[in-house]
């Protein structure tokens, strides 16, 4: 029986034929530190967002790997991050509330 192990973002099944699966919540930070504008694609994307569980270790380790040029192609998508977890502190729901609190 196949036993799944969560670490750094990846859910891993413990059988080598299998590629490891992502996290929800890590697919959507890896389309943040694209160039294009994650909610084009998908229009709900930061009320998704909010409502997942916080990876911190990964978001981390993602900004902390950025240089200077790299994180200037990306500073319109970190600068939307905050902008909604701004808006997500003045939300009645709860979960988008404490979600938004652990991002920056």
């Amino acid at each position: 029986m196949a036993q799944t192990e969560k670490k750094g973002g990846l859910l891993r099944k413990s059988s080598a034929s299998k590629k490891p699966l992502k996290e929800k919540v890590v697919l959507m930070y890896d389309e943040i530190f694209t160039t294009e504008d994650p909610s084009k694609s998908n229009p709900r994307f930061w009320e998704e967002l909010f409502l997942m569980k916080v990876n911190l270790e990964y978001l981390e380790g993602k900004l902390e790997a950025l240089d200077g040029e790299e994180l200037m192609k990306i500073k319109d998508n970190i600068n939307c991050l905050f902008q909604h977890c701004i808006q997500a502190l003045g939300e009645e729901h709860p979960i988008r509330v404490v979600n938004a609190l652990q991002v920056p």
